[in-house]
């Protein structure tokens, strides 16, 4: 089950962009390097081209990855934004983040973070929310709440789903 948690205040200001890392959308070509990432994650089965080719254009979903200096992603941030009634407006969801482990403490989570809650702000996003394991750490829970998240509420998921 995850745990979504809500943004509330604004982070730290820190760049997006560093001369060891950018941040750019993903690409079709990136799709070895989102399975490994995924993998990197947990998700053993990575993704595969198809996949990637419809998320990557699809509206209401937007892939980020940070590259480094050979443009190799080497993390990223899948976001999900999409109208909601109860909100009068739109929703956006951090479905995924991921860094692989050796560009770690580095700045690239916190920075694809302030990437997706500008490109949240841009979008006129009520709430941004992102969901995490219960068993997130609490390592990790710090990292969220640095970057202005809280904990709000649970999810249940459908068992035949």
């Amino acid at each position: 089950m995850s745990t979504p948690i809500a943004k509330n205040s604004t982070p730290s200001p820190t760049p997006a962009t560093s001369a060891a890392f950018r941040i750019r959308r993903a690409r079709r070509g990136d799709v070895e390097a989102l399975s490994t990432l995924l993998r990197e994650l947990g998700y053993t089965d990575g993704s595969d081209t198809q996949t990637v080719h419809w998320v990557t254009s699809h509206p209401e979903i937007e892939i980020f990855v940070a590259c480094d200096p050979q443009d190799r992603p080497v993390g990223m941030l899948s976001l999900s934004h999409r109208p909601q009634l109860r909100l009068r407006g739109r929703i956006a969801t951090v479905d995924e983040l991921v860094v692989t482990e050796p560009w770690r403490r580095r700045g690239v989570g916190r920075a694809l973070l302030l990437h997706a809650i500008e490109r949240a702000r841009v979008l006129s996003v009520k709430r941004l929310e992102l969901a995490a394991r219960r068993d997130v750490g609490t390592e990790t829970a710090r990292f969220y709440e640095a970057c202005g998240f809280v904990a709000d509420c649970m999810v249940f998921r459908h068992s035949g789903s």
